[in-house]
């Protein structure tokens, strides 16, 4: 059965605190807790040439705990640019996966279940 107007209205404010839901990842300076990003960082992102500049900022931006936006920890490991912290703290062979694991937060990438739908004429 569809979902119907009713059903969406009723679910507005569950939909709305999905939106700000936190998630734990695992990685090698420990577990970080990440939100999920933005249409609009999204959006940024995609349309960026450089892939792997994509996935830092996409880091930097949802990285919450710790906050990789703190000026004393990006003074500490001597960032000339604000997010080369995430080239500093995270191996090289993991920002894919982190980028890629925040994306699928958001919903990118999981399946969606469908069929035809064939009306039924009288």
């Amino acid at each position: 059965m569809a979902v119907t107007i009713a059903d969406l209205i009723a679910r507005r404010e569950e939909f709305k605190n999905k939106r700000k839901e936190l998630y734990e990842m695992e990685t090698s300076v420990g577990t970080i807790i990440v939100k999920q990003p933005s249409l609009k960082m999204i959006d940024e992102i995609l349309k960026m040439e450089d892939g792997r500049q994509g996935d830092i900022d996409l880091i930097y931006e949802s990285v919450v705990e710790p906050s990789l936006k703190d000026k004393d920890l990006q003074q500490a490991y001597g960032c000339v640019v604000p997010s080369d912290i995430v080239l500093m703290i995270f191996k090289a062979g993991e920002i894919g996966p982190i980028a890629s694991a925040i994306m699928k937060c958001a919903g990118f990438g999981k399946s969606i279940k469908y069929k035809v739908h064939e009306e039924i004429k009288n």
